[in-house]
Order: C-alpha cells, then sequence, then structure tokens
C-alpha cells in the first residue's frame, strides 16, 4: 500500500506543472504604478524568463478590503497589467502571460472589511517551464 501511495503522489507531482520561481512586489494603497522596487522586481523575471522558454507568466495581483471601499476590482487587473506591460518592454514574449486580478474578493490575508492590509495589495509573478 504504501509503494502505491507514494507511486501515486510522484505521478500527481509530475502532472502538476511546477512555477520554477516566484516573484513578489507590493503596491501602495490606491496606486497602479511601479515602485522603484516593483521595476526591480520587474527585471529579475524578464531575466529569469529568458533563461528558459515560459509556458505560462502568471501575473496574480490583490488588492486589500480598504481599498474595495474607494475602487473597484479593476485596480488589482491594471496592477497586474502594470507588471505585464513592463516585462513586454523588456523583450518578453506575451504569449506565455496571463494576468489576473483578484480583487478584493479573494483576498492575499482574510481581513476585516474597510482594512489596509500591504500583504493583499501584492502582485506575484509566478514563471512556469
Amino acid at each position: 500500500m504504501k509503494v502505491f501511495s507514494s507511486l501515486a503522489a510522484a505521478t500527481a507531482l509530475l502532472a502538476t506543472p511546477a512555477a520554477a520561481h516566484e516573484f513578489r512586489d507590493y503596491f501602495a494603497h490606491g496606486r497602479t504604478e511601479l515602485s522603484p522596487a516593483g521595476y526591480r522586481m520587474v527585471r529579475s523575471v524578464a531575466a529569469y524568463a529568458r533563461t528558459g522558454r515560459p509556458t505560462r507568466i502568471l501575473i496574480d495581483a490583490h488588492m486589500d478590503t480598504a481599498e474595495a471601499a474607494e475602487f473597484s476590482d479593476e485596480l488589482s487587473r491594471r496592477r497586474a497589467q502594470a507588471v505585464a506591460s513592463e516585462l513586454v518592454i523588456l523583450g518578453v514574449d506575451p504569449a506565455p502571460i496571463v494576468v489576473q486580478g483578484r480583487g478584493a474578493s479573494a483576498p492575499a490575508r482574510p481581513t476585516p472589511p474597510n482594512t489596509a492590509e500591504p500583504l493583499n495589495r501584492r502582485v506575484t509573478v509566478g514563471i512556469y517551464f
């Protein structure tokens, strides 16, 4: 039985694409512009993407519940798009880029309504080979 469960776990692991690396940055409240640290993160993503042929570059952006009281979920999509646009400017092929704006409906960390939570104003970039 133990051999079977180990084999099943190994098979599941092989069938699931793994992120080769994840990059992360944070936005100021209500802002979509990349910070200096954000530009450094995007340059790191571009350099890493050039080490192979990524099958998917997943850009996932969030917003906090305090922003949700003030802005629409479009804010998170614009954050993700800001990262995607900068990657393309740096020469990354746009074909594997997938942009996801999570809005306040799917916070990175659960928080009460109208709470400013820097972790929830993050964007992550996962590169899959």
